[in-house]
């Protein structure tokens, strides 16, 4: 049978094909460990007579012991011959313990994790000229902003909207002057430090209104939304309230355009950055954004000075990081996919999408949800491996 194999090593990715039960099963490969979801490696069962894997220990083995096919006694989670391991592992006799691999060919493929789309749609009113210490609040923003694109490079793709608009109608949008795309860090970089010199025309001295009702309106037809490959998010931050206009319906159109995203499938996290925003207003936005903090008062992210307002950027952005692998190649048969965690942990198939992963033969791709995907983005699991119908460790 044929095997295909992928590496992304995280930035990559295993990925490969061999012989082995259905996907999904109850049953982690290896076996034997007391977390059924993520421990692998070793043989499964209990040991003495009744073991599974291995019968005729004599004398019988320790609780703590299993019983190997070699008929000596062995750790639970250890081997000492293929056959202490289930079906698409092999023993490493070295390491004594269960890994991927089988007596079938490999074809390496390659697959990319898939990073998300984030609009950040920026209040430059007035009011960001306001001093926090020793800074005004426009540039602690460009700071703060110009730190997060830097940080999440290539791993999110980037847009940016300001409002007001440089457009001469104070109270509406024109167009998005960067668009979502791969790449926009040093774009960002530059409009944001050119708007710190007071002659630029992003510079916040006007006009003296805060249209955010316009602002979202004009984030929502943001055209790399309408990617259904790929996860979508806007940011808003603003340090005050709707003021000055009313175009798009103020506070209940506000609440209306980011509830209308959200139901197609684009959140938007809320960011109140100053002691002049209105909290209701936020909170309003934030929930029906569908991503408000766990806050029982504050649902928005709320920030004061440069460090409350990096480590709220730093947040949101690690919850839009991606859990979406594309594989370069179609799976043989797609109820035949196994999943490790550095070559030895299995991820369970879990199509209620609460903990484990579930593939998209729509658009090829295999997306982590819950703790797996907590996993990924926190860098705790330093390579996954994704494996059609057999299993092969890479070389």
């Amino acid at each position: 049978m044929n095997e295909r194999l992928a590496f992304i090593g995280l930035a990559s990715i295993l990925v490969a094909t061999g012989c082995g039960g259905a996907s999904g099963s109850g049953t982690p490969l290896g076996g034997g460990g007391d977390d059924a979801s993520f421990d692998g490696g070793g043989g499964g069962g209990e040991g003495g007579e009744d073991s599974p894997f291995g019968l005729g220990c004599s004398p019988a083995c320790a609780a703590d012991q299993l019983c190997s096919v070699t008929k000596t006694c062995i750790a639970k989670g250890a081997c000492a011959g293929d056959g202490d391991c289930v079906a698409g592992q092999v023993c490493d006799l070295a390491k004594k313990t269960c890994v991927p691999g089988g007596e079938c060919g490999a074809d390496y493929a390659t697959a990319a994790i898939v990073p998300a789309n984030l609009l950040v749609v920026l209040d430059r009113s007035c009011s960001m000229t306001e001093v926090i210490g020793t800074q005004d609040k426009w540039q602690i923003a460009v700071a703060a902003m110009q730190k997060m694109t830097t940080t999440y490079k290539d791993r999110i793709r980037f847009g940016l909207t300001l409002f007001p608009d440089t457009d001469a109608d104070k109270c509406n949008q024109g167009t998005i002057p960067i668009g979502v795309a791969p790449g926009n860090e040093t774009k960002i970089a530059t409009l944001l430090t050119s708007a710190l010199a007071k002659t630029d025309p992003y510079f916040p001295d006007g006009p003296c209104v805060t249209n955010i009702d316009t602002a979202m309106k004009q984030a929502s037809g943001e055209p790399a939304f309408k990617d259904a490959t790929r996860k979508s998010y806007a940011l808003l931050m603003t340090d005050g309230a709707q003021a000055g206009c009313s175009a798009a319906g103020g506070d209940p159109g506000t609440v209306k355009i980011i509830g209308d995203m959200a139901t197609a499938g684009v959140p938007t996290f809320v960011v109140g950055f100053g002691k002049g925003v209105k909290a209701a207003s936020l909170n309003s936005f934030a929930v029906a954004g569908g991503v408000p903090t766990s806050d029982p008062t504050t649902k928005y992210y709320q920030a004061d000075d440069a460090k409350s307002l990096d480590s709220a950027l730093a947040t949101i952005a690690s919850k839009t990081l991606g859990c979406v692998f594309t594989l370069s190649k179609t799976p043989p048969d797609p109820t035949k996919i196994y999943v490790f965690f550095d070559k030895t942990k299995e991820v369970l198939r879990d199509p209620t999408h609460a903990n484990g992963w579930d593939y998209d033969p729509k658009t090829n791709q295999l997306t982590f949800y819950g703790a797996a995907c907590d996993d990924i983005k926190s860098g705790k699991v330093t390579d996954v491996a994704i494996v059609f119908g057999c299993h092969k460790a890479p070389a």
